[in-house]
């Protein structure tokens, strides 16, 4: 009884709750005959060819796999159909978010070479369908990741209604992952359409397959059939439909894309083709402005007279750059993707046939960039020429190559004259790795840019220095002077064959040999083999006297071969030999500034000094008493002869007795001579004085 009197009473309130429930459970299937917000007029399009045009796919679950094939060829049609135009396409896609959160946006990019439109194309095969959780249809989020791209034309591809809008589970109230069609899910398509409207950009709705409702369509874009919107059969029309509606704004125009070959010349950095901005390229045919500026892409559309006939355009050539022909001609052309003829003109080019009045005709310009040259000249302090250099360069790659003086490189044919040519663009830096034959490498580093500017870069000339390393004439050097006055003479030599100098006169210092073949010199005075001198601080000549008081006995050994001394202090200096084979001149005179060296052999050089890099040699003539000191500012003469004991480092005066050469020695060798010359000098002053003791003591 209560329950029937409850719902007498409630009853109809119930039944309308319940209406309302059942509504708001299958509102998938429920339309809205109208959205909440109101929608803004469609812009007009530019009326120029070279639009910003957004495809936006729709890849929702309720699309097959088939459908989702022919949504990316409809994709595809648009980038090719304008090929070669100042066009730029995006594509993106949508299904419960947008991004779909599958596929990344495909970015605006170029279609003005065949090249873009390939590798944008590549990016459209790769789109993949969306996981079965997310294949909802968010009309709001697939327009709104368009917001301040600043489009020309959005063509806005789907085959349903919304059924979801923002991003679904990450709001309150919002976990409808498109389920069914709500008001909000469409008010919020109608405002992002709005935005994207506001901003200048055409909305173009395309509803593809039977179960589209037009009348959302129109909501996002706008009333005008046709224009506004398109509901297209099914998908496998979509190509076409695209393809024409993209193409429309570009029907009966010339494009010219202006492509800059950097990859000129040798050794440069940059090879890649790149796109010509600023160009002026003029056409007489146009209805729109007969010259024209290349854009960032490197491509400008003339709107043609009718009938197209006779199509020319021409460039305004810049400052190191020129036409780079295709197979003979200066440009390649086609008219809705078909290649047509051309032929040559002065910057430019005429098509050879006539074309649709509403073809698309698309040309590609290619400039190359002319290759420069570096050239520089070698030269001394005093601005001669030198040759023989060579030379490090370093290109705009950081590559090195190496020019050198009439080499491969080098195409100037003078000595010390250098130019290098076909020079890619860029920096050069220039430093010598080989001076000329007795000269210093210069250390200076230069640095020039080789540009449309500068195409023949001069360097400084290269500057060498004289090398203080060169080597001297050796035998010039080394000849002592036989002039007192000199420090270095000629060498006289009256013996040719002889190495040491001989004298006639026994009073000379270094004593005259007998014996033609004798390495040393010998006294022709068997009493006065060697000269000495009595005075111990006298610089006499390596000469020891004969006078038995004189502090040296005469060895009478019938060989010759070693020297003896009656004073056990001096450590067998000179030997003073009868036989006239004698090797060795002794000095008892402490006082010499050079003693002569023995050989433990018997074979000692005459008259050797402990310095074999002397200049000075003792002179050979006979009229000569004297000679210059090189040693000492004193110099004690004994019978008129100068003592000076310094031997000529000459290589002529190096032999021994048996015609072989004597050791040169080097720092450590003349230290070891010089030591033991001194200790020869100190005992032999000991002895002098040990001497002189003993014969005071006997007087």
């Amino acid at each position: 009884m209560f329950l029937r009197r409850y719902l007498r009473k409630h009853g109809a309130t119930i039944l309308a709750a319940s209406v309302l429930a059942s509504s708001a459970l299958f509102g998938f299937s429920t339309v809205p005959a109208q959205a909440a917000v109101e929608p803004l007029p469609n812009p007009s399009l530019p009326e120029k060819c070279g639009l910003d045009i957004s495809v936006v796919l729709d890849l929702s679950n309720s699309l097959s796999d088939s459908d989702v094939n022919d949504s990316k060829e409809a994709a595809k049609a648009v980038s090719s159909g304008l090929s070669g135009t100042p066009s730029r396409v995006s594509v993106n896609t949508f299904a419960t978010f947008g991004p779909d959160g599958t596929n990344e946006p495909i970015v605006s990019s170029s279609v003005s070479t065949s090249e873009s439109v390939d590798s944008l194309n590549q990016q459209i095969d790769a789109l993949q369908r969306v996981p079965q959780d997310s294949g909802g249809t968010n009309w709001d989020r697939g327009l709104g990741q368009l917001d301040g791209k600043s489009h020309d034309l959005v063509l806005f591809v789907t085959d349903g209604k919304p059924t979801a809008y923002g991003e679904p589970g990450s709001e309150r109230g919002n976990s409808d992952r498109g389920t069914r069609t709500d008001q909000i899910d469409v008010d919020k398509a109608v405002e992002s359409s709005n935005s994207l409207k506001s901003q200048g950009s055409k909305v173009v709705g395309l509803g593809v397959g039977s179960g589209i409702n037009e009348d959302n369509i129109k909501l996002i874009s706008g009333p005008a059939a046709n224009d506004d919107y398109y509901v297209i059969s099914d998908y496998s029309e979509l190509t076409k439909q695209l393809r024409e509606i993209a193409a429309k704004s570009c029907r009966g125009s010339l494009n010219v894309t202006k492509l800059i070959d950097s990859g000129v010349g040798e050794h440069g950095a940059e090879t890649a083709t790149y796109r010509g901005e600023g160009w002026t390229i003029s056409s007489p045919d146009s209805v729109d402005g007969v010259e024209k500026l290349t854009n960032s892409d490197g491509t400008v559309s003339f709107k043609l007279k009718t009938p197209a006939d006779g199509v020319q355009a021409i460039e305004e050539q810049q400052d190191g750059y020129r036409l780079q022909q295709q197979s003979g001609a200066n440009a390649v052309c086609t008219a809705d993707g078909r290649e047509v003829g051309t032929k040559n003109i002065d910057n430019g080019f005429e098509l050879t046939e006539t074309v649709d009045t509403d073809a698309i005709i698309s040309c590609q310009l290619v400039n190359e960039q002319i290759p420069g040259s570096l050239s520089w000249k070698k030269i001394d302090e005093r601005g001669d020429v030198l040759a023989g250099a060579e030379f490090t360069l370093t290109g705009p790659n950081g590559q090195d190559f190496v020019v050198a003086d009439n080499g491969e490189l080098d195409v100037n044919d003078a000595d010390g004259q250098f130019e290098v040519t076909d020079l890619a663009w860029g920096e050069y830096t220039l430093q010598e790795t080989r001076a000329p034959a007795g000269y210093e490498i210069s250390e200076e580093t230069q640095t020039v840019a080789v540009n449309g500017d500068d195409l023949e870069q001069v360097f400084a000339d290269v500057v060498n220095e004289k090398s203080e390393t060169a080597t001297p004439d050796s035998d010039a050097n080394m000849n002592a002077s036989a002039d007192p006055e000199a420090d270095a003479g000629d060498d006289a030599s009256a013996n040719p064959d002889a190495d040491a100098n001989t004298a006639t006169d026994p009073g000379a210092d270094a004593a005259a040999s007998s014996d033609p073949e004798a390495d040393e010199n010998s006294s022709t005075d068997p009493e006065a083999d060697v000269d000495a001198s009595s005075d111990p601080g006298a610089e006499a000549d390596a000469n020891l006297a004969a006078d038995p008081e004189g502090g040296v006995n005469a060895t009478s050994d019938p060989t010759g071969d070693e020297t003896g001394s009656s004073d056990p202090g001096v450590e067998a200096n000179a030997a003073s030999n009868s036989d006239p084979e004698a090797e060795a001149d002794g000095s008892s005179d402490p006082g010499i500034d050079a003693s002569a060296t023995t050989d433990l052999g018997g074979e000692s050089d005459a008259a050797t000094g402990a310095d074999p890099s002397s200049n000075a040699e003792t002179g050979s003539d006979a009229n000569h008493d004297s000679t210059s000191s090189s040693g000492s500012n004193e110099s004690a003469n004994v019978d008129g002869a100068s003592a000076e004991g310094t031997a000529s480092g000459d290589e002529d005066s190096d032999e021994g007795s048996d015609g072989g050469h004597l050791p040169r020695t080097g720092a450590a060798g003349t230290m070891a001579f010089g030591g033991l010359g001194l200790l020869l000098v100190i005992g032999g002053v000991v002895a002098i004085i040990v001497s002189k003791r003993r014969s005071t003591r006997q007087a």
